[in-house]
C-alpha cells in the first residue's frame, strides 16, 4: 500500500456551492505526491456531503474520507479530530474555495524544507475584518514574542507534531495555539505569501459572537502556556 505524504483537512459548514471547486483545485494543484482528503462536515444543513459524494464517485482514484458531526463542533475541534484519523506524514488545511491550484502547488513544493509552512497574504478584506484579524495577530505575537505574519492560514505541519499539540479553543483561534506551541518546541517554519480567494463577510470569523468564547480561550491558553514555558526556562526545568 502506497504511503500517504499529505493529509488535507477540508472543514465544511454549508459549502455546497464551493466544495466541488475546492476538490477540483486540490486535484489540479497536487500532482506528484500521494495524498488523502479529509472532509470534516460540521453539521451542514445543505447539500455539502451530497456534492462530495458525487465528486468522489466521479474521481475514484482520489482518496476522500468523510467525517460528519451531528452538531456543530467548530473548526478547531475538527482540526484535531481529523488529525488523529489522518495517515499522511504532513497535514494541511484548505478551507472551502480558499486556494487556487497554483498556490496549492507552491505550498506543496515546500514540503520537507521546514517543520511548518505558514501562509500569509495581502489583506484586502473589509476594514472591520482586517482590524479584528490584525488585533488577534498582535495579541498572540505580544504574548509569545513571535513575529508571525498570519496565524490562521492554510498551513502545513508534520502530522506527528500536530497529534502532540493540545488545543483548548474549538474555534478559529486554534491555529495560534498549534503554531506557538511548536515554536516553543524549536520547530522550524517558513512563511509563504499566497493569493487566496477572498470571501469577506464584514465581521471576521474570529470575532463572530458564537466564536468569541473559543477565541478568548485560545488567547488565554496561549498566554498560560507561554508563562509556563518561561518559568520552566528560568528554573531550567525540562
Amino acid at each position: 500500500m502506497e504511503k500517504i505524504t499529505l493529509s488535507i483537512f477540508v472543514p465544511c459548514f454549508n459549502e455546497e456551492n464551493n466544495i466541488t471547486n475546492t476538490l477540483n483545485n486540490i486535484k489540479e494543484g497536487i500532482q506528484d505526491i500521494s495524498y488523502e482528503v479529509l472532509i470534516a462536515d460540521d453539521a451542514s444543513k445543505d447539500k455539502t456531503i451530497e456534492m462530495v459524494e458525487i465528486f468522489k464517485k466521479n474521481n475514484p482514484n482520489i482518496n476522500i474520507k468523510i467525517f460528519r458531526n451531528k452538531n456543530n463542533k467548530g473548526i478547531g475541534f475538527n482540526f484535531c479530530a481529523t488529525a488523529h484519523k489522518a495517515s499522511g506524514k504532513y497535514h494541511m488545511t484548505i478551507q472551502a474555495d480558499a486556494l487556487q491550484p497554483d498556490d496549492i502547488k507552491k505550498l506543496v513544493n515546500n514540503i520537507g524544507k521546514t517543520d511548518m509552512i505558514l501562509t500569509y497574504f495581502i489583506d484586502t478584506r473589509k476594514i472591520l475584518r482586517r482590524i479584528f484579524s490584525k488585533i488577534f495577530n498582535i495579541i498572540i505575537n505580544l504574548i509569545t514574542l513571535n513575529n508571525i505574519k498570519y496565524y490562521n492560514g492554510s498551513n502545513i505541519y508534520l502530522l506527528e507534531n500536530i497529534k502532540l499539540c493540545r488545543v483548548r479553543g474549538s474555534g478559529p483561534g486554534y491555529s495560534a495555539e498549534v503554531i506557538t506551541e511548536q515554536i516553543r518546541q524549536k520547530k522550524t517554519y517558513t512563511e509563504i505569501m499566497i493569493n487566496p480567494v477572498i470571501k469577506s463577510p464584514e465581521i471576521s470569523q474570529l470575532f463572530k459572537l458564537h466564536n468569541v468564547p473559543s477565541v478568548a480561550l485560545s488567547i488565554i491558553s496561549t498566554f498560560l502556556n507561554q508563562i509556563i514555558y518561561v518559568v520552566k526556562k528560568i528554573l531550567k526545568i525540562n
